[in-house]
Parts: structure tokens; sequence; C-alpha cells
């Protein structure tokens, strides 16, 4: 009788081990996972800062949606936008459509867009994120209103 309860015992106790072990190694599994993912994240952030300094920086942002008029809502064709010359470089441009929609793929980090087309006033608008928000890449819709001259 006494040997039956030992025995019972040493089975509740090495089913108890086996499921702390499982546990411990789902939460060891998972820590390890996250430091992983921070390490590459942290590492896509000092790269592209390497490449802000060397101004390499690939386009990586995607920064879309259509130009229109301010006074009559009509699409404006042909509008040039490309990220602001006073800007650091590199500078990217793209061309509206005849639509007036446009895609510019440009950096992911705050800068200024400048746009422009033919009869309107030149207008900028702040685009990108700071670097703790993008992974490393992003897009953003942007719609724009041009005054005209």
């Amino acid at each position: 009788m006494a040997q039956e309860f030992w025995d019972e015992e040493i089975r509740d106790d090495r089913d108890l081990a086996r499921k702390q072990i499982l546990r411990w190694s789902v939460v060891f599994v998972l820590l390890f996972l996250f430091v992983l993912f921070a390490f590459w994240w942290a590492g896509s952030a000092i790269h592209f800062g390497a490449s802000r300094v060397n101004e390499s920086t690939p386009a990586t942002y995607r920064v879309f949606g259509t130009v229109r008029s301010a006074a009559t809502g009509q699409p404006v064709p042909w509008a040039e936008i490309g990220d602001d010359p006073s800007g650091r470089p590199p500078h990217y441009r793209a061309s509206a459509d005849r639509h007036g929609a446009y895609e510019l793929m440009t950096i992911a980090e705050p800068h200024q867009l400048r746009i422009s087309a033919f009869g309107f006033k030149p207008a900028t608008r702040r685009v990108g994120r700071v670097w703790y928000l993008w992974m490393p890449r992003g897009e953003e819709l942007l719609d724009i209103l041009l005054e005209p001259e």
C-alpha cells in the first residue's frame, strides 16, 4: 500500500516536471524570437542611418495619391512630385498621369515633398515617419490640392 502511494507521487512529479519543461521551453522560444526581432529592427535602423550619411538611401517608402485643383477639384495632369531639393539627398521624383494620379518611391524618414504643375502655385507637403515607426518599408496616401496662379 505504501509502495503504491510513492509510485503515484513519482508519476505525478514526472507529469508536473514535463509540463513545466514544456512551458519554459515555449517561453524561451518566444523570448528568443523577440530578441531576434529586436536585433533585426535595430540593425535596419542602423543601416538606414548609415545610408543617410553616405547619401545612398534606397527608395523603400511609397507615397501615392491624386493631385487636384483646389479651385475646381479637377485632377491636375502631369504634375511633378519630388523630394524638396533643399533637403538632404538622395532626391526622388515622379510625375502624375493624365488623371492626376501619382506614385513616388522615396525614403522613409520625415521630409518635404515639392509639388508643381503648369498654371498652379508650387506646394510642399511633409511625408515619412520617424525611424521607430517604419519596418523599414511603408506607404502613405497623400492627396494634394494645388492653388491656381
